[in-house]
C-alpha cells in the first residue's frame, strides 16, 4: 500500500483510469441463479442450505472495492424502485449527521491525513447520487411500469460503470466508516487489536479504512451500516448461519445482502414468498410475459470484504 504524504489526494485518478476498461465489463454482468453458485464451488447439499433462501446472484467485478460497490449498489438498487423518496430523504439525513461528526472531530492536514475540501468534494459527490436517484424516479412516471423501472435500473448501471462517477463514492463512503469509528471510539476501540498510544484509533482508520482497495474487516462493515442506518447481512459461501451485521427496527427499508467468498462480495437477492414478487425478479418476468401490475411492483425489500488481493 502507498502510504499517502501530506497534502496529496487518497486516490490517484491515473490509478483509476488504468482500469476503467476493465470496469466497464460490469455492466454485461447479469445476474444468475443461486444454483450457478452452488455449482461453481462445488457446494455439498449440506454446505448450501444457507444459499436456499436466496434466487439470485449478481457479480460484482474484484478490484478491492467490491464490498462498497456491492453494498450501495444493492441499497440503491431496492431505493430506485420504491415509488416515494422517504428513504432517500432519510439517508441524506444520515449523510448531514456524518458531515456534523466530521466537522466536530476537527480533522484537518496538521493533525491527520486528509482535510476538510476533499471530505466536502466527496460528501457532495454522494449527495448529487442519491439526488439523481430521486430525479430518475421521477423521470417517466406516466409510462408503464416496466418501462420506467428498466429506465431506473439502467440509469443505475450506467452511473456504476465508470470509475469516473464512482470514486469519489467509494472515497466518500470509506471517509463514513473511519468517521462513524472515531465519534465512537468508545464502542470500537475495545474490538479493534494493537491500538496504542503510538498506534491509536486515527492511525489505524488512515492505514485501515481509508486507502483503496484496503481489506474491509467486520467492524468496518458494521461502522458503515450504522452510520447510514441499513440493515446489512452478509453470508459466507461455506459457513451455515451467520447474524445479521446490522438491523433497524420499525419501519422495513432496503436491506443488503451480500455473499462473501474470498475476499471478494457480491450481491445475492433473497427468493421471494410464493405469494410475493421482488421488483428484481418481477422486472423479468415483465419482459418474460405481462402477468399483471399488481405483482410487478410489490417488493424487493429484501434483495461486507475486499482486499486489494482482488
Amino acid at each position: 500500500m502507498l502510504r499517502r504524504s501530506r497534502g496529496a489526494s487518497l486516490y490517484s485518478p491515473a490509478m483509476f483510469n488504468s482500469w476503467r476498461a476493465e470496469e466497464a465489463l460490469e455492466r454485461k454482468e447479469q445476474t444468475h441463479p443461486i444454483t450457478e453458485v452452488k455449482r461453481h464451488h462445488k457446494l455439498a447439499s449440506d454446505e448450501a442450505n444457507h444459499l436456499d433462501a436466496y434466487s439470485e446472484c449478481r457479480s460484482v467485478i474484484g478490484d478491492g472495492e467490491c464490498f462498497y460497490r456491492s453494498f450501495i449498489f444493492s441499497y440503491l438498487e431496492q431505493v430506485i424502485d420504491r415509488q416515494d423518496t422517504h428513504e432517500e430523504h432519510r439517508l441524506l439525513e444520515a449523510v448531514d449527521m456524518v458531515n456534523l461528526h466530521f466537522a466536530a472531530l476537527r480533522w484537518n492536514e496538521s493533525e491527520f491525513r486528509w482535510n476538510e475540501s476533499e471530505f466536502s468534494r466527496s460528501s457532495r459527490a454522494f449527495r448529487n447520487l442519491i439526488e439523481k436517484v430521486m430525479r430518475w424516479k421521477s423521470h417517466g412516471r406516466w409510462k408503464s411500469m416496466e418501462s420506467t423501472s428498466s429506465y431506473r435500473r439502467e440509469e443505475l448501471l450506467e452511473f456504476f460503470s465508470e470509475y469516473d462517477t464512482t470514486q469519489d463514492i467509494f472515497i466518500f463512503l470509506r471517509l463514513v466508516v473511519a468517521v462513524e469509528i472515531c465519534w465512537h471510539d468508545e464502542v470500537y476501540e475495545p474490538l479493534i487489536p494493537g491500538l496504542s498510544g503510538n498506534y491509536n484509533l486515527l492511525d489505524w482508520c488512515f492505514q485501515r479504512v481509508t486507502p483503496a482497495r484496503r481489506f474491509t474487516d467486520h467492524v468496518m462493515m458494521v461502522a458503515l451500516a450504522r452510520a447510514l442506518e441499513i440493515p446489512l447481512r452478509v453470508e459466507r459461501v461455506r459457513g451455515g448461519y451467520d447474524p445479521d451485521i446490522h438491523t433497524v427496527p420499525g419501519v422495513p427499508r432496503p436491506r443488503v445482502t451480500l455473499l462473501y467468498s474470498a475476499n471478494h462480495y457480491e450481491i445475492i437477492y433473497p427468493r421471494a414468498p410464493p405469494a410475493e414478487s421482488s421488483s428484481h425478479q418481477a422486472s423479468q418476468i415483465e419482459h418474460a410475459a405481462d402477468e399483471g401490475s399488481s405483482q410487478q411492483t410489490s417488493q424487493r425489500e429484501h434483495p461486507g470484504d475486499e482486499s486489494s488481493s482482488e
